[in-house]
């Protein structure tokens, strides 16, 4: 088994961005995120200033994100782990076909299910928002994938002859549920919709959860929209899919 103290430099291809850190006691540092499609396009200069690093753990969504790693790896002779479901020892999987699990959503799981309370459910609000549950019993038991906040307002400009196409705006925005223009009106939706939406599904699992398993002890949200959307109750932790990538790694059988 690895020593649990060496660094380790944990990539987590997304479709909108790549997050990048360095795993070391259990923690991230030296954060970086690089926009997908310039991870995609770029040589990875960056990857210079990790090569005497003792390990290096990724898991993609995106084949051409991964393709740009890859090559990259291989030029500098760097022998990567890729996380999967199939790939790491740690975490129980009470799911009828692993190998459609996404591998983020595994690290997500292998981090809780090592640290937090359970059962717990983790919330990741990306490109697309995913629901995970986490048993101590079950470990990775399934989930729920939606639309992420951004692909609701994306559908809504590619989709319509004269809707606007709009950006998520700043947390800080207040927006009025009544709007007075068409884009007010898209943001009004977004803004006390897709809450209401997140909170029906989470009513939902707590009552299948309690069933089972009692309630829910760990309620943990990650992914780039999470501090648009807080529910309520909840933990925000920004870099839970590197933990769960170093964790892995750290982990695995030699």
């Amino acid at each position: 088994m690895s020593d649990l103290n060496e660094p380790i430099l944990c990539l987590d291809l997304g479709n909108t961005t790549c997050k990048i850190g360095v795993w070391k006691n259990g923690k991230i540092s030296k954060e970086r995120i690089i926009p997908t499609q310039t991870f995609v396009d770029s040589e990875q200069p960056w990857l210079k200033e990790w090569s005497q690093k003792d390990g290096i753990a990724y898991c993609s969504v995106v084949p051409n994100a991964e393709s740009s790693l890859l090559k990259a790896l291989v030029s500098r002779k760097l022998t990567p782990y890729s996380l999967t479901a199939r790939t790491q020892s740690i975490l129980p999987i009470g799911y009828p076909n692993p190998e459609e699990i996404g591998a983020d959503r595994i690290a997500n799981a292998i981090s809780v299910y090592q640290n937090f309370d359970l059962p717990a459910v983790v919330i990741d609000l990306g490109t697309a928002t995913t629901f995970d549950v986490v048993t101590a019993n079950g470990g990775y038991e399934g989930g729920v994938i939606i639309p992420g906040p951004q692909g609701m307002l994306d559908f809504l400009g590619n989709n319509t002859a004269l809707l606007p196409t709009l950006r998520l705006p700043p947390n800080e925005t207040l927006v009025d549920p009544i709007g007075k223009s068409t884009c007010g009106a898209i943001q009004s939706g977004l803004s006390f919709g897709y809450p209401a939406m997140l909170q029906g599904i989470l009513n939902a699992l707590e009552e299948q959860l309690e069933e089972k398993h009692g309630k829910i002890k760990s309620l943990i949200q990650t992914g780039g929209e999470s501090n648009h959307f807080q529910i309520h109750g909840s933990s925000i932790y920004p870099y839970l899919t590197l933990e769960g990538l170093g964790l892995a790694f750290a982990n695995q059988q030699v």
